[in-house]
């Protein structure tokens, strides 16, 4: 069977899978036709004739391009998504497994996303109180840099959704007290998780029957649960507070504001960033 029609077929079943939205469906389709392409120079046409030599081959060449090792994975992911799919629910005679863990870490130094990788991630269906509730937890680490720990402790009390700040570091935080700024889609989202909860909870982020986040770690699932969503590899949160830092680079901070943004005490904990500045 050709490539190139099954991942038409695939692209149809994910616009009908309600678990994915139509965002995350183009990120794969793009993704996919990418490696159909580097398939198609090295005269593979048929799916039947793909092996693990050519998936390793399209992340090397990914890898030999100079793209981001988090890029190259992700779309790694997409591939062996779509393979997957192409043995458990299609006729083709597909002689290859292509769940394999890579065994391979993330880049060892600062390791963030890109633009493109901020919307993939967002791009799970937010209709439910627990989804509104995830997207919210990302979109403010990715416009501030609090840490889990941080979240785990903020009140509804610390939100001026009219002046469209938050103010972290409170009580029990080993970071310094500081106000940052959210962006307008993090305040409307914020509005729909807040409008959607029942609850008397202070906490602004919750758990299941309305309890407070009691580990970190639930939060580090809950992430990792819309990665899968949308096909991305996992992202821990330090990888959030990479992107927000280097975001606040971008657009012109120094290293001494980003200290401050960050709520860190001492600028030799910023070091890694220099490259940025």
């Amino acid at each position: 069977m050709e490539i190139s029609g099954l991942i038409d077929e695939f692209a149809a079943h994910l616009a009908d899978d309600p678990n994915t939205s139509p965002r995350t469906a183009e990120f794969y389709e793009a993704d996919l036709k990418e490696f159909a392409h580097f398939l198609a120079g090295n005269s593979v046409i048929k799916v039947e004739d793909i092996g693990i030599g050519g998936v390793m081959g399209f992340r090397n060449h990914l890898l030999e391009s100079k793209r981001k090792r988090f890029t190259v994975y992700r779309k790694d992911a997409a591939v062996r998504r779509f393979l997957d799919w192409v043995r458990t629910s299609t006729c083709a005679n597909l002689d290859l497994d292509p769940i394999e863990p890579m065994h391979q870490p993330l880049d060892q130094h600062i390791t963030f996303l890109e633009e493109e990788e901020v919307e993939q991630l967002l791009s799970f269906p937010q209709h439910t109180l627990h989804s509104l509730r995830d997207a919210t937890m990302i979109r403010l680490m990715l416009d501030t840099g609090v840490t889990v720990g941080e979240i785990r402790g903020l009140l509804k009390s610390d939100l001026d959704l009219d002046a469209a700040q938050i103010h972290l570091g409170g009580p029990g935080s080993h970071l310094a007290p500081r106000v940052c700024r959210l962006s307008e889609e993090t305040v409307k989202t914020l509005r729909c998780y807040l409008e959607r909860r029942t609850d008397e909870t202070p906490e602004l982020i919750i758990g299941r029957a309305a309890r407070p986040v009691t580990t970190s770690k639930s939060l580090q699932n809950s992430l990792w649960k819309r990665c899968d969503q949308v096909g991305l590899p996992h992202i821990s949160p330090m990888i959030l507070r990479h992107t927000f830092a280097i975001r606040l680079l971008k657009h012109g901070a120094t290293l001494n504001e980003l200290k401050e943004a960050l709520g860190v005490r001492d600028t030799t904990n910023i070091g890694v960033y220099k490259k940025f500045a």
